[in-house]
């Protein structure tokens, strides 16, 4: 029964991940973490839990979950954030029901997969064809995160003989031109040729290794320059955000908020929301310990994997050193459920009764907690909303008054504070920049490292006759980015 659910997420959310709002993101993580909650529970109070639940090979996964939360609770960007974990979580629990389900419901999430690659396809022919917009709103939001889901899919394909279906996502990649996407199917087939039998002899597959890495060389060569130099940035600008805060990092998601303050002023393309290097971007933002937990589980898992779709993980892998689509959540769920290998079976453990009672209670207890955060963040949303409507008609102290609530002390108010600089950018009952300023100042007590309060400060005192704040302000940014 609890397949459905996963159907659900792997299936439909590559297709509807252009149109993804918080009420949708929320609703999908939720989904997630209920269906596995459930899944377990009955398990206890019937045979008992999976005996795979204790193995070793789940210790980096435990800990990466533990180490990534950490991160969050003590991100300065937490207010901003705190909604994006939930897409990390709902992949690491993925990635234990996919490990742990018999393989008659592997089999049939696998073809929901399949059936929503197809559904993908046929809304990326009706954008080429007949909307028009494929290039400006692709399926998973971005062309290149769609080259990947298609690359991923494309060995799950081959390995069912559909080949029909292989022949649809080599087209989408055809459409998408993305070389990202060329780079990593070469590296999966160059991974595939040395794990032929007797693979491992170089002079048996000197012939088409060099012709993979021929058309690796040809990859390169088209390469634009502006594409490179503004990867070089953002990876300099992740590494930047690393060193400085390099075990806790910034909290899951924060790359987004924090990157355009660490990448030097002028710079080629100074801001981007994700470091076009999955790798560099988990580092800065978790910290060092998760990293290194997150990073061994994936290891660990490839190693076991087998068949074809083991050469997907290869690509992605590959993928992530230059793009970003495992960022996107319709792709790295997809990435976790090809991760996972069934897990040796082990004898069920029946916990005892009271300890039932009490994981229960946990349970409904972590549930309530949840919902009343997300009814708390889709509030914020509304307010934010009717806030722009108010500012939009020159009424500010109505603005200030719809985000009330999140005004005071507590989660929201840095965000709150920022989103009322920007608003107040055009207020015309102070001198210019005044309100702004007032508003943004307030946020960076609350955040030292908002970006976006730095970059709007420094613009505004760079009028005629602010020299002073502008000199104070530059003196305390380098107190912060050293």
């Amino acid at each position: 029964m609890f397949a459905y659910i996963f159907i659900f997420l792997l299936a439909l959310t590559p297709a509807l991940q252009a149109v993804f709002d918080l009420t949708l993101q929320l609703a999908l993580q939720r989904a997630v973490l209920c269906a596995v909650a459930a899944w377990l529970l009955l398990k206890a109070y019937g045979e008992g839990l999976p005996g795979c639940l204790g193995s070793r090979k789940f210790y980096p996964l435990w800990a990466a979950a533990l180490l990534t939360l950490l991160s969050l609770v003590f991100s300065p960007f937490r207010g901003w954030v705190y909604n994006e974990w939930g897409n990390y979580a709902a992949g690491l629990l993925v990635f234990l029901f996919a490990s742990c389900i018999d393989k008659e419901s592997r089999e049939r999430v696998e073809r929901g997969v399949l059936y929503g690659a197809w559904l993908v396809f046929a809304v990326s022919v009706a954008q080429v064809f007949l909307l028009r917009n494929f290039a400006a709103r692709p399926p998973l939001t971005n062309l290149n995160a769609l080259a990947l889901y298609a690359v991923m899919v494309l060995p799950l394909a081959l390995g069912r003989r559909n080949w029909a279906l292989a022949a649809a996502m080599v087209i989408l990649v055809v459409w998408t031109q993305s070389l990202g996407a060329a780079l990593a199917a070469l590296a999966a087939a160059g991974a595939y040729a040395l794990s032929r039998p007797g693979g491992r002899q170089w002079r048996e597959n000197l012939l088409p290794l060099a012709a993979l890495g021929g058309l690796a060389a040809l990859v390169l060569y088209l390469l634009q320059a502006d594409s490179v130099a503004g990867r070089l940035a953002w990876w300099r600008s992740a590494w930047e955000m690393f060193l400085s805060r390099p075990l806790s990092g910034f909290g899951h998601a924060s790359y987004t908020w924090a990157q355009a303050a660490f990448q030097p002023a002028g710079a080629f393309r100074e801001h981007s929301i994700y470091a076009h290097n999955y790798y560099l971007e988990f580092l800065a933002e978790n910290g060092l310990p998760a990293a290194v937990a997150w990073f061994w589980l994936i290891a660990a898992a490839l190693r076991r994997r087998q068949g074809l779709a083991k050469y997907a993980l290869v690509a992605a892998l590959a993928h992530s050193f230059v793009d970003f689509g495992l960022s996107v959540p319709a792709n790295f769920w997809l990435f976790c459920w090809l991760l996972a290998s069934p897990v040796e079976a082990a004898a069920p453990e029946k916990p005892a009764r009271p300890e039932l009672a009490a994981a229960a209670v946990l349970t409904a207890l972590l549930a309530a907690a949840l919902l009343t955060l997300d009814l708390r963040s889709l509030a914020f949303e509304r307010a934010r909303g009717r806030a722009l409507a108010a500012a939009a008609s020159g009424d500010l102290p109505a603005a200030e008054a719809a985000l009330a609530p999140a005004l005071a002390p507590g989660l929201l108010r840095g965000p709150a504070l920022e989103f009322l600089g920007r608003l107040a950018s055009g207020d015309k009952t102070a001198p210019p920049g005044y309100r702004s300023a007032v508003y943004y100042e307030m946020a960076l007590l609350e955040n030292r490292y908002c970006a976006g309060a730095w970059g709007a400060l420094r613009r505004i005192y760079a009028a005629p006759g602010l020299e002073a704040r502008a000199e104070g302000l530059e003196k305390r940014r380098l107190g912060v980015y050293r």
